[in-house]
């Protein structure tokens, strides 16, 4: 059994990730931040956490941690002429300082694993440029980039992979999924015509922090429907 870090577990994504560690008998740490966790397992903590605001846990952490996931993020889209400093700030706050606040708190834990790994979340418009994406794109890139740098940093003990989606249905996207004829658009839009799923992201979460991803660092994995290569 290890122990694992989720943040932001009561989204669509961080709640298919650690519904799928605690089904291996996995012993999960998790922060919600408005809405408390609707999962119910004797391996499960849950706790506030707050990554604007919060400067510490509501649970102990355990002298352990073998795998951080970091799942808060943000969707703005408007135009370039739209956007103001604060949307910029307060993307590059949620996607990379957030990160950055809970990496520290877990950092020492972290260590103390034999292999530990971090698992965060980018965007498929960091690497490729889509319309209406400045501060999301700018504020992921940099996430990206920081990813990178603490994989170099600090390997070979803890590795560091950024997961890259294009649009997963999730409470996030809703506003841009709520009608068939959006979906269909936006499906249309991916060389693998559909809207991603949580699955399709948290099953390769779960596989970059387990054993078996044990010589994968430093990486973008983009979970796309083929979109940022294929179009």
């Amino acid at each position: 059994m290890k122990n694992y870090l989720i943040i932001g577990a009561s989204g669509g994504i961080g709640q298919a990730i650690a519904s799928q560690l605690l089904d291996k008998s996995h012993a999960v740490y998790a922060t919600f931040c408005s809405n408390s966790m609707s999962l119910e397992h004797s391996n499960l903590t849950t706790g506030h956490f707050d990554v604007l605001n919060s400067d510490g846990f509501s649970f102990d952490l355990p002298e352990v941690i073998d795998g951080l996931i970091y799942c808060p993020g943000t969707i703005n889209l408007k135009r370039y002429n739209s956007l103001k400093d604060s949307d910029f700030l307060h993307e590059f706050q949620v996607n990379v300082m957030g990160f950055n606040k809970a990496m520290k708190l877990a950092l020492s834990a972290l260590k103390k694993s034999e292999g530990s790994s971090v698992v965060g979340f980018s965007s498929v418009c960091a690497q490729n440029g889509f319309s209406f994406h400045a501060s999301t794109a700018a504020s992921k890139s940099a996430l990206e980039g920081l990813f990178v740098s603490l994989a170099k940093e600090f390997s070979p003990k803890i590795r560091f992979n950024i997961i890259a989606p294009s649009i997963i249905n999730t409470s996030l996207s809703a506003h841009l999924l709520n009608s068939d004829s959006k979906k269909d658009r936006i499906a249309a839009n991916h060389p693998i015509p559909r809207v991603g799923t949580v699955i399709d992201v948290s099953s390769l979460a779960c596989h970059l922090i387990s054993d078996d991803a044990s010589w994968i660092t430093g990486q973008v994995f983009a979970v796309d429907g083929g979109k940022s290569k294929l179009l």
